[in-house]
């Protein structure tokens, strides 16, 4: 369990900020200068805590306030409960990487955020083995969802332009599931991914260098094979007629493959000129459009409607569709070209190689050059018969990744279908949420394992899903029903924080409030922060709303009482 008791600076900056148990509210409020409440620093409270808890610096909107505003030797200090362990997280900005945390009476001073992290992590799951439990900062995620997330899902926690891939380890801890499982299953994607392009990029190369493809180039090197043994026979009878064949029938194969090439490049570059000269306004000017139509015009007197702009704007829209016909066709072209040009380069020194062992009038003369025969083919051999072996290997080593990752996809799916217990009590528990808020149970949860990267599925749809409200609500289901439920409270470290979320109609956000009065008894257990703009209160009928705001309010902000006393420009 881990509990907030206390965020403060030393020296003072800001009053401190006091939390207890269960349901704490800070609430932005207008005052007797502006209605307005945004702005007035409830985001960057919540971040000061994050920002304690560890939060990468250069994610943190922490980072983003100017020194002249807030001196970077300040430290933001946070006393929390980690176990029943009393605990002060120190850290500031000029040393944003080496905290100090005082863990009851001793103090340690870190070199490292990752070292910090780590003892954390083994404080806050000081009863699991390091493979069962998700790091500290993974646990923040959907504990702390960042507000740059905007609620859009149940499992991406984190600003949505960072573009983050999901980390479920934090979800499948609470629910009670094998994290080691979900970790291996993810490292075998990953390796799946980079043997499947090192393949791609073996098969380039053996097409590069056989001239063939891919299910060619076997056959090519058995030919190689055969040729080697003659040339090998030719040696020992110092014979070299038919290796002679050999190497003219290549060399003839490649002046020929060469002279296509070039015709091709040259057939190309003609087209290419062509289009450069076309490009651009080479057909009528304007001022001969305007000739033109002076004429017609004199001619047909008050039969004509059209303007002069209206034909020499229709021109320009042709001169655009021809342009953009012929700078694609270039843009091809230009490809092509590079294409090519590797092919001759390849192609022409494949060529130089086979002519050097062939003299001015053709045959080969002496043993230096049939043991030069030799060594060319033989590199070529090597090359080719060690790529086909590389690419083999990889192929099967992809096969036998992709069926160890298909059995501990089917021993997840029996892990998740042995939780069904809990994820039944927790879709229970969100539909009588559903219910109090909504009037219906219009709704369902389930886990499902897929075959894809994300490997887990976590569904939850509720009634008249897909809005920007009713997403916020979704969030705002699952994370309280995770506090609400017997089996994943048990795994829960007890701490929720939700930093304007009810961006919701005011029926929702009255119901939701009034849900959380229901339930405030039952979160006495554990700790939930809440930011609220009163603003949005006011419009509600004083009667319905059945929380005391005022009773669990620990601090308000306003345009004159900001959290850091002061306007400032964020870099």
């Amino acid at each position: 369990m881990i509990k907030i008791r206390r965020l403060y600076s030393e020296p003072e900056t800001f009053p401190p900020v006091n939390f207890y148990d269960g349901l704490n509210l800070i609430v932005g409020e207008p005052n007797s200068t502006s209605n307005k409440t945004n702005g007035v620093g409830k985001t960057l409270l919540i971040e000061f805590i994050n920002f304690c808890l560890l939060k990468d610096f250069k994610f943190s909107r922490v980072s983003k306030i100017p020194s002249s505003s807030y001196s970077s030797e300040n430290t933001i200090c946070l006393d929390v409960i980690i176990n029943e362990v009393n605990c002060t997280l120190k850290r500031n900005i000029k040393k944003q990487n080496e905290p100090v945390i005082i863990y009851g009476k001793k103090r340690k001073e870190f070199d490292s955020i990752q070292d910090a992290l780590e003892f954390l992590t083994s404080k806050l799951f000081h009863k699991q083995l390091p493979n069962e439990v998700p790091s500290f900062r993974s646990m923040m995620g959907p504990l702390i969802r960042d507000e740059g997330s905007e609620f859009k899902s149940i499992v991406d926690c984190y600003d949505t332009t960072l573009k983050l891939p999901p980390d479920l380890t934090p979800h499948l801890y609470l629910f009670g599931i094998k994290i080691d499982l979900y970790k291996k299953i993810k490292n075998l994607f990953l390796e799946i991914d980079k043997a499947t392009k090192t393949k791609s990029k073996i098969k380039g190369d053996i097409e590069l260098l056989s001239g063939v493809s891919l299910t060619k180039a076997k056959a090519e090197l058995n030919e190689m094979n055969s040729q080697l043994d003659i040339i090998k026979s030719e040696m020992a009878s110092l014979d070299n007629n038919i290796s002679y064949e050999y190497i003219r029938d290549e060399a003839s194969e490649l002046d020929i493959r060469i002279g296509n090439l070039r015709n091709r490049k040259a057939i190309l570059n003609i087209e290419l000129k062509k289009i450069n000269l076309l490009n651009g306004d080479n057909y009528i000017n304007d001022n001969e459009v305007v000739d033109i139509f002076n004429k017609f015009k004199s001619g047909l007197g008050t039969n004509i409607n059209k303007e002069l702009s209206e034909v020499i704007a229709f021109k320009k829209s042709i001169d655009n569709f021809q342009n953009k016909i012929l700078n694609e066709r270039k843009s091809v072209i230009s490809e092509e070209l590079k294409e090519i040009e590797t092919e001759l380069k390849i192609a022409t020194a494949s060529y130089a190689d086979k002519m050097k062992t062939l003299d001015i009038s053709g045959p080969l003369t002496n043993i230096k050059q049939l043991i030069l025969v030799h060594q060319k083919k033989v590199e070529e051999q090597s090359m080719l018969s060690a790529l086909l072996q590389k690419y083999d290997k990889e192929d099967n080593e992809i096969r036998v990744k992709k069926d160890e990752k298909s059995s501990c996809l089917l021993e997840l799916d029996f892990e998740v279908k042995g939780k069904k217990e809990t994820i039944n009590n927790f879709e229970e528990t969100m539909l009588a949420m559903h219910d109090y808020i909504f009037g219906n149970k219009k709704g369902y949860f389930e886990i499902k394992t897929i075959d894809r990267k994300i490997i887990l599925d976590f569904v939850l749809r509720i009634d008249d899903d897909g809005s920007h409200s009713n997403e916020r609500e979704k969030v705002f289901f699952y994370d309280i029903s995770l506090l609400l439920t017997s089996e994943t409270f048990s795994n829960h470290p007890g701490l929720l924080i939700h930093d304007n979320i009810f961006d919701v109609d005011q029926d929702t956000l009255m119901r939701s409030l009034n849900f959380l009065a229901e339930k405030s008894s039952c979160l006495l257990d554990c700790q939930y922060i809440l930011t609220l703009n009163s603003d949005k209160l006011s419009k509600l009928e004083k009667k319905q709303l059945k929380l005391d705001i005022d009773k669990y309010k620990r601090v308000t902000l306003t345009k004159q009482n900001r959290f850091l006393g002061r306007v400032y420009q964020q870099k």
